[in-house]
C-alpha cells in the first residue's frame, strides 16, 4: 500500500478514500450542508434542500473489507499503535480504530550515469495519518512543510498519529449518539438540546466571554 504522504493526494481525498473503504467500497455523496431553512413561520419561509445523489461503487466489498483489516493492523501492532485500538465514547459504546500512516522527506535528485546523486535538494516534508474510525467516522492528519526549510525538519507520521491521540477526548465527548441524526433531520431543523445540557453550554459560553 503506498504511504500517504507519497501518492501526491490532496488530505480530502485521502479522507474520501477512507470514506469508499468504510462504506464497503461505495463512494458517497459528500455534503457539507443538509438543508436550509430561512423565515421559519412567515410567508417568507424558504427551505433549501440537496438535490439526492446516488452512491457509486468503485470497489468490491472483498476488496474494501481487506483492506479495512490491514488498517486495523496498522493500528494494533503496527506504526499507529501508540494511538490505542479503540476509543470509546461518553455513552459508553467503543469504536476501532484504523488507518495508514506515511512520511514523505520529498526531494530533487539529480543522476549521473551509472545511477550516482549529483546533487539533492529538499522540496517538501510530510507527516500523515489517514484514518477511519469505527463504521461511521473518518479523516485525514497531516503535517506539512514545503520549501527550503522542509530540511530542518525531522519529524514522521509519528506526529500526526500523535495530535490525533491527543484530540481523543474531544472526539469521546463528540462523537456517537449525541451525533446521530434522525432521518431528515439536519443541523438547522433538530430539537434544541435538553435543559440540563442547554444550562451546561451557556455557562461554557458565559467563562469564554469573561475571558
Amino acid at each position: 500500500m503506498l504511504p500517504p504522504s507519497a501518492s501526491a493526494d490532496r488530505p480530502a481525498a485521502l479522507a474520501e478514500l477512507m470514506g469508499i473503504l468504510v462504506n464497503d467500497g461505495m463512494r458517497m455523496p459528500t455534503l457539507k450542508i443538509g438543508a436550509l431553512h430561512f423565515a421559519v413561520g412567515t410567508p417568507f419561509e424558504t427551505r433549501v434542500v440537496q438535490s439526492s445523489a446516488r452512491p457509486e461503487r468503485v470497489l468490491a466489498p472483498p476488496v474494501a473489507a481487506t483492506v479495512r483489516t490491514a488498517l486495523l493492523s496498522v493500528v494494533e501492532g503496527g506504526t499507529a499503535r501508540r494511538l490505542g485500538t479503540q476509543l470509546k465514547l461518553a455513552d459508553g459504546s467503543t469504536l476501532p480504530f484504523g488507518g495508514k500512516t506515511g512520511t514523505g522527506d520529498n526531494r530533487f535528485e539529480v543522476f549521473a550515469p551509472g545511477g550516482r546523486v549529483v546533487s539533492s535538494r529538499t522540496v517538501s516534508r510530510a507527516g500523515t495519518f489517514v484514518f477511519m474510525l469505527g463504521d461511521r467516522y473518518f479523516g485525514t492528519v497531516s503535517a506539512y512543510v514545503v520549501g527550503e526549510e522542509a530540511q530542518k525538519f525531522r519529524f514522521t507520521s509519528a506526529l500526526p498519529v500523535q495530535l490525533l491521540k491527543a484530540l481523543t477526548p474531544v472526539l469521546a465527548r463528540n462523537l456517537g449518539n449525541a451525533c446521530v441524526f434522525a432521518p431528515g433531520e439536519t443541523y438547522m431543523t433538530r430539537k434544541p438540546a435538553a435543559p440540563v445540557i442547554a444550562q451546561k453550554i451557556a455557562a461554557v459560553q458565559t467563562r469564554e466571554a469573561r475571558h
